[in-house]
């Protein structure tokens, strides 16, 4: 089986890519994009129920290990500017998360928010992690605030960067845009789209052009079939028991950064919650390299964030 390839089990097809040369054009990108991560890494490959889960793992050091869930069609490699800044004084692991393009393999559905915490639950096990915090963007925030309320054993604190539907909706426009430029066919729409979306976030040249390289393949050549973010029940954010930063982007197409910082606030009970001035769905590079270590800093009992 290659990795990325469709598979279907009981008459249920998973996400794929569309045909064989989509796959080839998207790895390419891919492995293109990781060029771009510290030199020192390992990769590890996890099985669970749900398929086997691609990790990559940088940095060493005493503190609580941090996981790392992109956004949707992101991979590992939208962490490149971030992860050396995150492992600072411990290990950072992220996550190509099964269903999307990348390097997992995915075996059987991840229909509902429990199997989605199910999964992540199996993949800390069998990263032999007791304890992480756990930082996601996008589709990655709504997971990791779901593992929060679903399964939170393992974790320290949680990061939420713009996540989307688990505090906000997501705008109509978001959605409308999204389909358009997937329907148009036309590399120059599904660019300007991606780049109106994402915002000034940080990154120049390569990396900039690496990034959207990813991303334009994955628009182009795959269809992801997951369960969809679902809106986090007030009781349910209540209930969360760990620490949560939340970052929002002030001028964010995907949701309404002051509705979510408000609901943040309201309900959940120990929250660092901040409207990034100017940030669009992607939160700037620098917001995230400053503001994250502080974070776990203060959860560790080492300062104020």
């Amino acid at each position: 089986m290659t990795r990325g390839e469709s598979v279907t089990m009981g008459g249920n097809t998973l996400s794929s890519f569309t045909d064989d040369a989509a796959r080839a054009r998207f790895l390419a990108a891919y492995d293109r994009a990781m060029a771009l991560w510290p030199d020192e890494r390992e990769e590890r490959d996890v099985p669970t129920r749900f398929g086997t889960t691609r990790v990559y793992v940088h940095g060493k050091g005493e503190g609580t290990p941090l996981v790392l869930l992109h956004g949707a069609n992101a991979t590992p490699a939208v962490w490149a500017s971030n992860v050396a800044a995150l492992a600072e004084g411990r290990t950072v692991l992220a996550v190509d998360r099964l269903g999307e393009p990348g390097r997992s393999v995915q075996t059987a559905p991840i229909r509902t928010a429990d199997a989605a915490a199910a999964w992540l639950e199996e993949l800390l096990a069998g990263l032999g992690l007791d304890r992480v915090h756990l930082a996601g963007q996008s589709y990655g925030g709504w997971l990791a605030l779901n593992q929060a309320v679903h399964s939170p054993a393992r974790l320290a604190s949680v990061t939420l960067a713009d996540p989307v539907c688990a505090l906000a909706p997501l705008r109509p426009g978001f959605i409308i845009g999204a389909l358009a430029a997937v329907a148009s066919g036309s590399e120059n729409v599904q660019r300007r789209y991606l780049q109106r979306v994402l915002g000034a976030w940080g990154e120049t040249g390569e990396a900039a052009e690496a990034l959207m390289a990813v991303l334009v393949e994955a628009m182009r050549g795959f269809r992801g079939r997951l369960v969809w973010p679902q809106r986090i029940g007030d009781a349910e954010l209540r209930s969360v028991s760990v620490p949560v930063l939340l970052l929002a982007g002030g001028e964010s197409r995907a949701a309404d950064a002051r509705r979510a910082e408000t609901r943040a606030r309201l309900l959940l009970p120990d929250v660092r919650a901040e409207v990034v001035p100017g940030a669009g769905h992607a939160i700037p590079v620098a917001v995230l390299n400053r503001q994250v270590p502080a974070f776990l800093r203060a959860v560790e009992g080492e300062g104020a964030p």
